[in-house]
């Protein structure tokens, strides 16, 4: 009986070790993995303290990631309205060769972008419905001065990277409104539907377009790239109409806002506001 009962205290102690080693490893990753995570929030931190108007490169900030890494659709679309409408100002400017023509006036933006850049400018595209509460979306490149008229602070030989820091900054200022619980800093743009990549038109003729309002639709197309044509329905037997009997819309020149700049049909108009 006492040879028994040493075998089985054995036993049990034999047991309670191996439990004790598989409780060891199963600790041993877990261990691992938490030393990795504390290295890795330094490294977050870092990368959030970076100052980004002294970084070296905009495409490195460390570890090979770019500045614009966390750039969404509605952040590039800021940055190119920043630069294009710097390059306005300026391109203004130096073309009017008045002093007595400071800039564009907020009301004329539309014309001017139009005539600069072969694009509509459209407002309700960045869902404000002022010209000047666009402008004040990009007050860090541009603004309007003394009797509204469009102004810049940058240098005429101003670098892109400039703009590119900016529209980080303001991202992340955004995005501490927005974690704060702030819902008016979130951005409402009227953001385009993707490309078909094809599609059928009457009686199986090619279609064109892809961007085309559609009727009773509130998303409006984004402002067209200089050469691209004025987007609508179409394909079949031709007509009037581009596309004919496939639907669209025609592809002369609105006279309305060709004078004047402006159009009272906005994007639901039949003619093109593309200004040669």
């Amino acid at each position: 009986e006492k040879k028994e009962g040493e075998e089985k205290k054995e036993g049990e102690e034999k047991k309670e070790g191996e439990e004790e080693k598989k409780e060891g490893e199963v600790e041993a990753p877990k261990a691992a993995e938490k030393a990795d995570e504390k290295r890795a929030e330094p490294a977050a931190e870092a990368k959030k303290e970076i100052d980004i108007f002294t970084v070296e490169s905009i495409l490195d900030i460390g570890d090979g990631e770019p500045l614009f890494a966390h750039f969404t659709f509605e952040d590039w679309a800021l940055l190119s309205l920043r630069l294009e409408l710097s390059l306005l100002a300026h391109a203004y400017k130096k073309d009017a060769n008045d002093p007595e023509r400071v800039g564009i006036h907020e009301s004329h933006l539309p014309f001017y972008y139009n005539k600069y850049f072969s694009k509509s400018f459209t407002v309700r595209y960045y869902g404000v419905e002022s010209h000047s509460s666009l402008v004040q979306m990009v007050k860090d490149a541009v603004s309007l001065a003394e009797g509204d008229v469009l102004a810049t602070e940058l240098a005429e030989d101003f670098a892109f990277d400039t703009l590119v820091r900016r529209t980080e900054d303001e991202r992340r200022k955004r995005d501490h409104r927005l974690t704060a619980g702030d819902e008016s800093a979130r951005l409402k743009f009227n953001k385009p539907p993707d490309a078909p990549t094809h599609l059928v038109g009457y009686r199986g003729g090619p279609r064109v377009g892809g961007y085309a309002p559609v009727h009773g639709s509130s998303t409006l197309p984004p402002p067209p790239a200089p050469g691209q044509p004025f987007y609508g329905g179409g394909g079949g037997k031709g007509g009037p109409y581009a596309g004919g009997k496939g639907g669209g819309f025609r592809q002369n020149v609105c006279k309305q806002f060709q004078n004047h700049g402006n159009c009272r049909f906005g994007t639901g108009c039949r003619f093109s506001h593309q200004v040669a």
